[in-house]
């Protein structure tokens, strides 16, 4: 369930519904003994839209090189988590909210007990995503709940470190109990007899996140990744060039140092000459990279560098990082691409070999 939000997201499948929980696995075996590696990819998505029959995520090309791959579906939005103290009291665990991260465990467990049967070695899993599927990796590194499901980590765009680490279940459960006041729902047995869509369209403006709940987080990710609670394998992680763009941080002003200096100013205060000192463009010139710089590492880059130095500290395996730069080519139908760097998402494609799969761009 998903409303229609982002133009790049483009299925292969017609329609959506409550019965979404399914994978799609892509094997190259020829017989069950195989015992090839498997790779688990997470979509992106912002935790609101995203599935795994999108094309650019599509298996054949890693299955090519002998690589089981699978993509895997998991709730989003309301559906995957609205938290409400009477979903947490309901719950055998004492916790609501983050079932998509549960609904991406489920689907762990059943790689774990199913993948031989396609060729695969249930002890050479690793898991991989983009963004909310980034995001997602880091979720399940940090869950005591998948311990033993995969060996190996891919991150490309995010954590739950940083300025992207979960809420307090508490505070969740307001936002679940603000929304429910908002859409006149007296009570949870008022929301559950409203229909998927009904629920999809009243939440079109209201952000359910994932939180520390006690049970698929029994405390912080970064509290579990500072005492290396997390699961110890290796990863291999990293951001692009241009996450972000300098308008997103300067507005609509003209990007010269004065107006750089004046916005850092207004967002950071007392700390801003130190902001200053990291980000100093020499010109006018200079102040898109600057600020297109400082607005990725706001974005997603500052994050998933934390979990590449929290992991290189306390994960006792290799940690890898990549900085990927390569901007994506001008457009199909003639028009110059203008992007200052690699966009976020922009690696997707080729990480997973589907360039064929995206019309928008002259590769």
């Amino acid at each position: 369930m998903q409303r229609a939000i982002y133009s790049d997201m483009i299925f292969m499948i017609d329609g959506k519904s409550e019965d979404c929980l399914y994978l799609n696995v892509w094997t190259p075996a020829k017989s069950t003994n195989e015992k090839l590696p498997v790779l688990v990819y997470f979509y992106g998505g912002g935790f609101i839209a995203g599935d795994g029959s999108e094309g650019r995520y599509d298996g054949e090309a890693l299955a090519k090189r002998g690589i089981v791959t699978l993509t895997v579906n998991y709730r989003m939005g309301v559906f995957g988590f609205l938290a409400r103290p009477e979903l947490t009291k309901e719950s055998p665990h004492h916790s609501s909210g983050n079932y998509g991260f549960m609904d991406q465990h489920a689907a762990l467990v059943w790689v774990k007990r199913n993948i031989a049967a396609f060729g695969g070695d249930p002890d050479k899993v690793t898991i991989a995503g983009e963004s909310a599927g980034s995001m997602s990796v880091c979720a399940q590194m940090a869950s005591p709940l998948s311990k033993g499901l995969f060996a190996g980590a891919i991150g490309e765009s995010g954590s739950v470190l940083g300025n992207l680490s979960p809420i307090p279940l508490a505070t969740a459960e307001q936002t679940g109990v603000q929304f429910a006041a908002k859409v006149k729902a007296a009570s949870l047995a008022d929301l559950r007899k409203m229909s998927a869509d009904q629920l999809l369209e009243l939440s079109a403006n209201s952000r359910f996140t994932y939180n520390v709940d006690g049970y698929f987080f029994p405390e912080s990710p970064q509290a579990i990744f500072a005492a290396g609670k997390q699961m110890h394998v290796p990863l291999l992680a990293g951001w692009n060039s241009a996450e972000s763009n300098a308008g997103s941080f300067l507005g609509k002003v003209p990007y010269t140092i004065d107006n750089f200096k004046a916005a850092v100013q207004k967002i950071y205060g007392d700390q801003a000459d130190k902001i200053l000192a990291v980000y100093t463009p020499a010109t006018d010139a200079g102040v898109e990279q600057a600020a297109t710089d400082l607005a990725s590492d706001r974005f997603i880059a500052f994050a998933t560098w934390k979990m590449v130095d929290m992991h290189s500290k306390t994960g006792g395996k290799p940690v890898y990082r990549y900085f990927y730069q390569r901007p994506r080519p001008n457009f199909a139908d003639g028009r110059i691409n203008k992007a200052p760097g690699a966009v976020h998402s922009a690696e997707i494609e080729y990480a997973l070999g589907n360039l064929h799969y995206n019309k928008v761009y002259a590769w």
